[in-house]
């Protein structure tokens, strides 16, 4: 195949080609005799002048092509017609003003709208189309972009244009699964103007925000709102960690009795000289890290600027500049999976059964996921402890002493579906479920828990009367929060839609936006995040 038959031309004639390094020179010019004049429509073949005219076109292999037409300027033979002259054109190919043929910007806003302005001019360079950035994003800012069909299923959210200080509001189809707008700020009022231009809105997904609740009820009342299962659910997670927080000691017990003390079921096993100074200089680190964050703030320095200094969190900073004093080691109990079976072990090590593989034979049969290893680590410190006279008499109950777990895993025992816990976890829930009010908080978060995973919502009323009558305050507020969006509550666990699709859009978003180095404008995330109605889309 030929050069002239790789470059098509419709109503040209191409009279040579020639290579300039990496770059194909086409000469040519059109076959007609004729054109119409642009104002009265009327033809001419009266020449008035000849010009040359170049132009750019896609590759051809490993070329790039520049077109150069020797085009006509004809004069016009009506009489009564203002204008004189005009400059043939090429519908296809050749309009006016332009140094492009019409089908070099197609593949060009392509380019613009996968990778935008940077990205774009150093694909295009390599791909033969050499254009600059700020061309790639004026032909996509160009291109027609059509109102997107009525929706019928949105999802809701805020997204950050600078966290925590600007956001906008990002609308999202979830029939169809793409953004359909941007909006400049997330107050009730552009919500409520936005949605009351499409009266087909049914459903308007949404997280538990006061103020998106109230531009739906404005712009959309005939919407059916659902908050997202998600937000619900983190609620849920963050009430129950402040009540597990707010749980005092109980008076009435004694001080090696009260809840927030460990009472250990096995005493730590002994570490090695490794471990000892492993342990030794992360605690050295720490305390230079503390005096570190103390001499930063001495010197003026902002909390956020002594973490990247010294490498911590921000909560850290503020932990340690609320104390005098370095952090200490603070020893706590971590259970183990052997937990469960030591009143077992222990009741077979008093019968006079020391064989570890007939011990861990026998603790496997009833659960134990663990190697042999554990077991023969916790009959040596019997026997240690036994040489020097720790051990208690044989008559002494055991397991008596129960292990109360810190709070983070208090939270996941209490909010972990049971059937999902092992053995290990099931004898630590029933530890912390020992206490009546954290016994009648699981019930309840657990029945909420089901309620969203079965999409149930016949005990949805019910719920809500027991769980204003909770001994803790936070999670009243909680369920009562639940009560002022009852219908949104309610269509949560009802109804298939949650917020997860624009959530994704966000997603998205936030990578768009680091994939221009923040630079983009409003309307320019809404070109590159919204796609077109034709995904064949042609730039004009």
């Amino acid at each position: 195949m030929t050069i002239e038959c790789a470059i098509y031309l419709p109503g040209c004639q191409i009279q040579s080609v020639a290579v300039d390094k990496l770059q194909l020179v086409v000469q040519a010019q059109t076959v007609t005799g004729e054109s119409c004049c642009p104002d009265c429509h009327q033809k001419s073949t009266r020449v008035h002048s000849y010009r040359e005219r170049r132009l750019r076109d896609l590759p051809v292999n490993c070329y790039s092509v520049q077109l150069r037409f020797r085009v006509r300027r004809f004069r016009c033979t009506n009489a009564n017609c203002l204008r004189q002259t005009w400059t043939e054109t090429i519908p296809e190919i050749l309009e006016r003003y332009t140094r492009r043929t019409q089908r070099l910007p197609q593949s060009l806003w392509h380019i613009a709208y996968a990778l935008g302005g940077k990205p774009g001019n150093r694909l295009a360079i390599q791909l033969r189309m050499p254009t600059s950035r700020d061309t790639l994003l004026r032909i996509l800012r160009a291109s027609p972009h059509p109102q997107p069909a009525p929706p019928r299923i949105i999802g809701i959210d805020d997204w950050a244009k600078r966290k925590g200080q600007r956001y906008g509001t990002i609308i999202v189809d979830l029939e169809r699964r793409c953004a359909i707008d941007l909006l400049p700020d997330r107050d009730s009022q552009t919500v409520a103007a936005w949605l009351a231009q499409y009266t087909s809105i049914e459903i308007v997904a949404r997280d538990r925000s006061a103020q998106y609740a109230q531009g739906i009820q404005q712009g959309a009342p005939q919407a059916i709102q659902v908050a997202d299962r998600w937000h619900l659910l983190k609620n849920l997670w963050d009430v129950v960690e402040r009540c597990l927080t707010s749980l005092k000691p109980s008076p009435s017990l004694t001080d090696n009795q009260k809840e927030y003390i460990e009472t250990r079921p096995r005493e730590r096993f002994p570490r090695s000289a490794s471990e000892e100074a492993h342990r030794q200089a992360k605690r050295e680190r720490r305390i230079q890290q503390y005096h570190r964050v103390h001499y930063f703030h001495e010197q003026g320095h902002s909390t956020r600027r002594i973490a990247r200094l010294v490498g911590i969190s921000r909560g850290t900073v503020l932990r340690y500049l609320a104390t005098d004093t370095p952090p200490g080691y603070q020893p706590r109990y971590v259970p183990g999976l052997l937990d469960p079976y030591l009143p077992y072990l222990k009741q077979r090590v008093a019968q006079g059964c020391t064989n570890t593989q007939q011990l861990w034979q026998e603790i496997q049969e009833k659960g134990y996921p663990g190697s042999s290893r554990q077991i023969d680590k916790w009959l040596r410190l019997q026997r240690r402890k036994l040489a020097t006279g720790i051990v208690s008499s044989s008559g002494s109950k055991s397991g008596s002493n129960k292990t109360w777990p810190g709070t983070r895993t208090r939270l996941q025992l209490l909010l972990t579906p049971p059937e999902q816990l092992d053995a290990a976890d099931s004898y630590l829930l029933s530890i912390v479920t020992d206490n009546p009010r954290l016994n009648t908080l699981h019930q309840h978060a657990q029945q909420f828990i089901t309620m969203l995973r079965l999409r149930d919502a016949h005990l949805f009323d019910e719920w809500i009367q027991t769980g204003q009558a909770m001994a803790f305050r936070p999670y009243r507020h909680f369920v009562q929060s639940i009560e002022q969006e009852r219908d949104a509550v309610r269509a949560a666990i009802v109804l298939p839609w949650s917020n997860g699709q624009t959530e994704g859009q966000i997603h998205r978003l936030k990578l768009l936006k680091r994939q221009m180095y923040g630079r983009a404008n409003l309307d320019l995330l809404r070109l590159r995040l919204v796609p077109p109605p034709d995904e064949h889309h042609i730039c004009a």
